[in-house]
C-alpha cells in the first residue's frame, strides 16, 4: 500500500489474511479495512451500466399502465416481491397477490436480471481486490474471476465486502432487514394491509372485543334489574 511509504508518526498496522483452503488453494491478501482510491475508481469504471432500479422500475411502470395504478405503488409491490425472494418477511394485499399471478413472467424476468446484476457486481469486486492486492495480477479481469471455484470466490467476496465496509462484517440477514425496512415492511414488525376500492393499500388494525370483568357484568345486571323494577312500579302507579 502506497500510504505505508509516508512518514507516519504512528504507522498503520500491517495486517494480512489467508483465504481459501486445501481444496481451493489459499491466497494471502493485505488488509486495509477500506478500499483504496485506485480500487474505488476501478469499481466505478467497471460497474454495471444499469442498476436494480432500472429493472424494477420498468416492470413497475408496465403494471401501473395496465392496472391504472400509481407507479409508486406498483414499484413498491415489485420491490416487495424481490425482498420476499431474498427471504424477507413482507405482507401482500389481495390485489398484490393477484398481480403476482398475473405478472409472474415479468416478475421472474426482473428477479433474474437483478440476480444477474448481483453476480456481475460480485465478480467486479472480487476482481478488484485480486487485481490490486496480489502481486503480478494487474491484468486479472472479471472473466478470470468467473473461472474460479465458487467456494474460493465466495471467500474473497466476503473479505472484499468487509474491506468495502471499512472492517465491518457483512451481515446478510441485516441487509435483507434493511431493504425490508426501507420498504416499510420490517421483518420483526410486519404490518397488516388491505386493499382499498381504488387499488391503493392502507394499513388496518383488527380490533377484538374482550369480555367485561365479572364485577362489571354484575353491576350492569343489578342496574338493569333496578331499572326494570322501577319501570314496573311506575306502571302500577299509573
Amino acid at each position: 500500500m502506497a500510504s505505508l511509504k509516508l512518514p507516519f508518526q504512528t504507522a498503520p498496522a500491517e495486517e494480512r489474511v489467508v483465504l481459501g483452503n486445501e481444496r481451493t488453494g489459499t491466497l494471502e491478501f493485505p488488509v486495509y479495512n477500506d478500499l483504496t482510491i485506485t480500487e474505488t475508481a476501478f469499481m466505478a469504471a467497471n460497474g454495471a451500466k444499469n442498476t436494480a432500479f432500472t429493472y424494477t422500475s420498468k416492470t413497475a411502470l408496465k403494471i401501473a399502465r395496465v392496472e391504472n395504478a400509481k407507479p409508486i405503488d406498483t414499484h413498491n409491490f415489485v420491490s416487495k416481491v424481490l425482498v420476499a425472494s431474498m427471504g424477507g418477511q413482507v405482507n401482500f394485499t389481495e390485489l398484490e397477490l393477484a398481480w403476482q399471478v398475473k405478472y409472474i413472467r415479468e416478475l421472474e424476468e426482473t428477479a433474474f436480471k437483478v440476480l444477474e446484476l448481483s453476480v456481475m457486481q460480485q465478480q467486479v469486486l472480487v476482481t478488484c481486490v485480486i487485481r490490486h492486492r496480489l502481486p503480478g495480477m494487474h491484468e486479472w479481469n472479471p472473466e478470470d474471476t468467473a473461472s474460479l471455484p465458487s467456494e474460493l470466490c465466495e471467500a474473497i467476496y466476503e473479505f472484499a465486502l468487509k474491506e468495502q465496509g471499512r472492517g465491518e462484517d457483512f451481515d446478510k440477514e441485516g441487509a435483507v432487514e434493511e431493504v425490508a425496512e426501507m420498504l416499510g415492511k420490517s421483518k420483526t414488525e410486519p404490518t397488516e394491509e388491505s386493499s382499498t376500492p381504488t387499488g391503493e393499500t392502507s394499513s388496518t388494525s383488527s380490533e377484538t372485543s374482550t369480555p367485561a370483568p365479572k364485577s362489571s357484568r354484575r353491576k350492569r345486571s343489578a342496574s338493569s334489574k333496578a331499572d326494570t323494577s322501577s319501570s314496573a312500579s311506575e306502571k302500577e302507579a299509573g
